[in-house]
């Protein structure tokens, strides 16, 4: 989120001189990084999922080759799919925090002459 806040200087500062108050600068960035951290968590269980089935499916083919029984070797708790996404949205806020918070404080003059 840093790299974001440093490559969107010139639009913070024009949200500012628009009107934006600073809780709304604060709150674009945190909603931005609780996004991203939410996406992460998501797609992190869908490859993860994947793969899992992909295991499995190896696995299986492999114990029906040497006469063993199918198994199935991963559980997806929906508690745990639960507090996967919890954590890495929580992640998303908490490592958004400080760059929100350095963006709401921006002086719009400088921010606009920042290049």
């Amino acid at each position: 989120m840093t790299i974001t806040l440093l490559e969107r200087i010139n639009e913070i500062g024009i949200m500012k001189v628009i009107g934006a108050s600073n809780k709304d600068v604060k709150k674009l960035f945190l909603t931005e990084s609780v996004i991203i951290g939410t996406l992460g968590g998501v797609s992190g269980l869908i490859v993860g999922f994947l793969g899992a089935k992909l295991f499995n499916f190896g696995i299986n083919i492999l114990a029906q080759t040497l006469g063993g029984q199918p198994i199935n070797l991963f559980a997806f708790p929906l508690w745990f799919l639960i507090t996967i996404i919890v954590f890495s949205s929580a992640v998303g806020f908490l490592t958004g925090f400080t760059p929100a918070r350095r963006a709401a404080k921006m002086d719009p003059l400088q921010a606009l002459r920042y290049k």
